[in-house]
Formats: C-alpha cells, sequence, structure tokens
C-alpha cells in the first residue's frame, strides 16, 4: 500500500515577519528566507496563518487589462465627444470662485457664452440681425414674467403713460428697419472716418496723464454757475488732480473774460461741440463730448451733480475694473411691453436698472474695444428721437439698449441711490414730513474691501435733480437728511418691498409692509426697512460736509435769481 502524501504549495515568506516558533515541521531551508527571494516548502495542512497586514492583493495580466479596458470605454465619450465641456468644467465658477466675494455683483446683460459669439463688431451684429422679429403678443408672456406690473413702479411712472399702444404697433418689419438704420449708422461713420472699435493707435499720440479725466457739459445761464459748484468742490475740497474738460455749444460760453476765468481757477480745458437738439434740449452734448474727448477712460457728470469724493478712486474699484463700465441706478424699471426689447432681441429682465446717467464711468477699451461702438450707436439713437423718443427717457436708457443690441455685458454700481433732502415742502415751508428731491448715489467696492460683504461704500455723487427747479428752499434743510432702504443692495430681492415714487414734488421712498427689524412690532423678520438719516453723520463732520452746508446757501441764490 501506498502512503497518502499531502500536497504541497509554494508560498512567499514575508520577510518582515519570521516564523513561529511552532513551525518545527518547516523545511531547513526556511532558515534562509531573510533573502528576498527566497522561498519554503510547506505543506498545506501546516501553512502558517499570515496577518491580515501582510497580505497582498495581486492582479493578474488578464484582470488588470479588463479593469483598463472598461476605464476607457467609460471615458473616451466624455472626453472626447464632451471635450468641451470638460475643458469648461475647469474653467467654471465652481473651480475658481472665491465665496468671499460673491457680494460683489458681476457684468451682465450680454449674450451667454455658450453660444460662444465671436467678440468682434461684425460677429455681434451679424447676430442681431438673425434674432427673430416678433410681434408684442409674441413675446408677450415672457416679457411679462421676467418684468412683473406690479413691481417696481412700472405702471405708475410717468414716462410709460400712453407707450404700450405705441410700442404695440411696432410689428416684425418695423424692428428689421431699425436694426438695419442701426448698421447704416455705424457703417456711415466708417465711410466718413470714424472708429467704430478703439485700437491703441487711438491714444499712441496722447499722453499717458491725458489719457484718463473727467468729463463735464455746461455753458450758459444758472447751468454755469451750478457747474461752478462741482468743479470748486472738485479742485478745491477734493483736490483731485485728473483732468477735466467742460464742452459746452458753440452759442455758449462766449465771453472771453468768463472763460479765461474758468481756465485760471479750476484748471480747465474748454472744448466747443455741435449738436444741439431742435427744441433746445442739451442732453444730445453728452455723447457728442464722450465721441470727441481724447481720454480713453473718463468719468462723466451732470452740471448739477456735486461730486462728495475724489472721482480718481472710481477707477480702482472692483465694479469698474471687472466690466470698463459703471451704471448707477434710477429709481423705476423697465416696462415688460416696451418694444425695445424686440428690437435689440433680448427679453425683458430685471437684473437691471434703468440708468441714471447724471454720472457714468467707463473705458472705450471695454468689451474688446467694443464700447466705443457702444458709443456711436447711442448717439444713433440720440439723434432719432422720431424713433427712440418714445422708447427711451432722454439719453438714459440709450447706453443700455445699445449695450443689448451689441450683446455686452456692463456693469450697475452695488448701491440703489438715497432719496436726500430735509423736512420741508417744495415751496420752502417747514414740514413734519421729509420731501427728497435729490439722489444721493453712492461710491464702489475698493480692492481692499473685496472680501467684505458687510462692506458699505460712501455717498459719491449728490445729484440735485429735482433740487435745481425749487425755490425759496430753506438752506439749512436742502440736504440735511437721507432716507434710503436699510438693504439697499443693488439686486437684494427685498427692495421689491422700498418703493420709489416719482411725486411731482419729491421722491418718494415707501416702505411695503411691516419693517422688517427683528425687535419691531410685527416684525416681517426679514430685516428691511426704510432709514432716515442726517446726511451729516453718514458723510463725517469733515472738509466735505462743512463745505456743502456753505455751498448750500449758494445753491439756493442760484434759484432764486
Amino acid at each position: 500500500m501506498i502512503p497518502f502524501t499531502p500536497p504541497t504549495l509554494y508560498v512567499r515568506i514575508p520577510t518582515s515577519t519570521p516564523p513561529s516558533e511552532s513551525s518545527t515541521a518547516c523545511s531547513p531551508q526556511s532558515s534562509r528566507s531573510s533573502s528576498p527571494n527566497s522561498f519554503s516548502l510547506k505543506s498545506s495542512h501546516l501553512t502558517y496563518p499570515m496577518s491580515s497586514s501582510n497580505k497582498r492583493f495581486r492582479t493578474r495580466p488578464i484582470q488588470g487589462l479588463l479593469i483598463l479596458s472598461i476605464l476607457l470605454v467609460i471615458s473616451l465619450p466624455l472626453l472626447h465627444y464632451r471635450r468641451e465641456e470638460v475643458k469648461g468644467y475647469f474653467k467654471s465658477e465652481y473651480i475658481k470662485t472665491d465665496i468671499s466675494q460673491k457680494h460683489i455683483i458681476p457684468p451682465s446683460g450680454g449674450i451667454s457664452d455658450h453660444l460662444k459669439i465671436p467678440l468682434t463688431l461684425e460677429a455681434r451684429l451679424n447676430y442681431l440681425l438673425s434674432k427673430p422679429a416678433l410681434w408684442q403678443w409674441e413675446m408677450e408672456l415672457q416679457n411679462r414674467h421676467q418684468c412683473p406690473f406690479y413691481t417696481f413702479s412700472r405702471n405708475t411712472y410717468f414716462f410709460h403713460d400712453g407707450k404700450p399702444e405705441q410700442w404695440e404697433k411696432i410689428g416684425p418689419t418695423e424692428i428689421r428697419r431699425y436694426r438695419s438704420k442701426m448698421i447704416d449708422y455705424l457703417r456711415t461713420v466708417e465711410r466718413e472716418g470714424g472708429n467704430l472699435v478703439w485700437d491703441d493707435s487711438m491714444e499712441k499720440d496722447i499722453p499717458i496723464e491725458d489719457r484718463r479725466g473727467i468729463i463735464l457739459t455746461g455753458g450758459e445761464g444758472k447751468t454755469l454757475e451750478r457747474l461752478k459748484i462741482s468743479l470748486h468742490m472738485l479742485r478745491n475740497v477734493l483736490h483731485t488732480t485728473l483732468p477735466i474738460e467742460v464742452y459746452h455749444f458753440p452759442d455758449e460760453l462766449q465771453d472771453a473774460n468768463e472763460r479765461a476765468d474758468l481756465v485760471q481757477e479750476y484748471d480747465v480745458r474748454l472744448k466747443e461741440v455741435n449738436g444741439k437738439a431742435p427744441d433746445g434740449k442739451n442732453w444730445l452734448i453728452k455723447n457728442s463730448a464722450f465721441l470727441a474727448s481724447n481720454f480713453t477712460e473718463f468719468v462723466y457728470m451732470d452740471s448739477d451733480n456735486i461730486p462728495l469724493i475724489d472721482p480718481r478712486t472710481l477707477f480702482d474699484s472692483i465694479e469698474y475694473q471687472q466690466s470698463g463700465s459703471v451704471f448707477w441706478a434710477d429709481l423705476n424699471k423697465d416696462h415688460p411691453d416696451n418694444a425695445i426689447f424686440r428690437i435689440v432681441g433680448k427679453t425683458c429682465t430685471d437684473e437691471h436698472w434703468p440708468a441714471e446717467a447724471g454720472q457714468m464711468l467707463f473705458d472705450k477699451r471695454g468689451n474688446n474695444g467694443l464700447n466705443l461702438a457702444v458709443l456711436h450707436l447711442s448717439n444713433h439713437m440720440m439723434t432719432n428721437p422720431d424713433m427712440y423718443g418714445f422708447l427711451s427717457y432722454g439719453d438714459k436708457d440709450t447706453f443700455r439698449f445699445s449695450f443689448y443690441a451689441l450683446g455686452l455685458p456692463y456693469q450697475q454700481a452695488p448701491k440703489i441711490f438715497a432719496t436726500t433732502g430735509g423736512y420741508q415742502t417744495q415751496n420752502g415751508e417747514s414740514s413734519l414730513d421729509f420731501c427728497g428731491h435729490s439722489m444721493i448715489q453712492w461710491g464702489l467696492t475698493p480692492l481692499n474691501s473685496k472680501h467684505d460683504p458687510l462692506y458699505h461704500p460712501p455717498p459719491a455723487f449728490l445729484h440735485t435733480i429735482l433740487a435745481k427747479h425749487r425755490k425759496n428752499l430753506q438752506s439749512n434743510k436742502l440736504f440735511s437728511h437721507l432716507k434710503k432702504p436699510r438693504l439697499d443692495g443693488i439686486s437684494d430681492f427685498l427692495l421689491i418691498r422700498t418703493l420709489y415714487e416719482f411725486t411731482g414734488d419729491c421722491f418718494s421712498l415707501t416702505l411695503k409692509g411691516p419693517d422688517g427689524s427683528f425687535n419691531s412690532e410685527n416684525s416681517m423678520m426679514d430685516g428691511q426697512g426704510v432709514d432716515i438719516l442726517l446726511l451729516k453723520d453718514i458723510l463725517g463732520n469733515g472738509k466735505v460736509w462743512k463745505e456743502l452746508e456753505i455751498l448750500s446757501e449758494k445753491f439756493v441764490k442760484i434759484n432764486q435769481d
């Protein structure tokens, strides 16, 4: 009988764990197991239990090949057919956005990047022509959904009165005519030697210190006197060193002594442009000045706008550097039925407030040089009131509509304006009710506050838009207080509860619903409210406030003369 012999098994013995003393049945070769390549012969019934820490996962070649094949099958379609999406993912905000800067509103209003429309004038105009030309009823639901009638004074804003009937009459044929007229105008500018797109050659002969400055307009009567107040603040109080250009029409500033005094006292450059409207309106001068100026970057201010900070600081703001243009908000929002949205091929949206163009910050180089084309297109709209007069209120909307037509983004100032005035009627009688006749437009976000969501900019401009039409006002109550939404971020949803209205006498600001303060009775608990504050406390009891007190008396006197 042949004795049974157990089968044998060859295993590698880990050199770091010696066999235990009970392994006496091992072959004498086990004593040489310290060699990394040594093997020990063991009977299967005598093998040592190995600790889990010493086990090794070994993949056979066929298994590895199978796993690799599966991974390739899964990844190749993603990498090839969706390679743009993969590339876009790694460029997306999910990767690069700093959440500490989310309070800073990005530029908006342009064509979506996913459409991949090149940032050239030809491509943008071709895209405009390719947009469908629609009747009002075809866009009615989308526009009214995006811009509801019952919010932001759309139905009560005086400019909208009687306009819906006119807007409705603009059909597909008229829309195509509007678009063709835009392109014809730009072609005319180009034929006459004008530059439609900014390039470096346009400033090669301009000294660096003259490429950035301040533009003002005005040159006669009370307009000139109010302009001098602004110039005094800029040069003698805020001490700005930016060059200043003052534009006027040929029939203005004809007195040689007056011109000499302005130049000597305020260090300004007087510039003459044509283009006064047949009805005598002078707001057309703005765009003429912008296009004529050698400034590549400029701050513009109306003659009735009193600066409260050195405008130079605005060029260093995050908002300006993000887009190359900043506009400040007006008191109403767009009417959803305005035909301009069908003309420029855009759905009405509440992401923007109409601009209040008493101040602007602009860089002609913005949007790959197409910001210059925006100025030309705006000029076309301003000089054709028969076409655009019932679509836009003066000049203030034409800039925004031009950005829309070319599918370009622009920037809004981060805070809604505060209404400014005092406790007196428009006739100067003391009152228990606050009446705001001017606008405080706030400044922008400096670089050192980009991570601070609680930062609130200081007052930058005091636009005396209604005050200049009022007589007999008390100077000590002229700019004594301001009224503002407690939560006044330009995109804050809760602005829907703070209704701005133009009453004819004042800018009215009304809180809809109870105060949202957490300690108020019957609180909405949302933090929103309307606050009335002393302007002196907001400005600080420094040189700006003290000078403003003095200038209030001069301002009242100008209105009375």
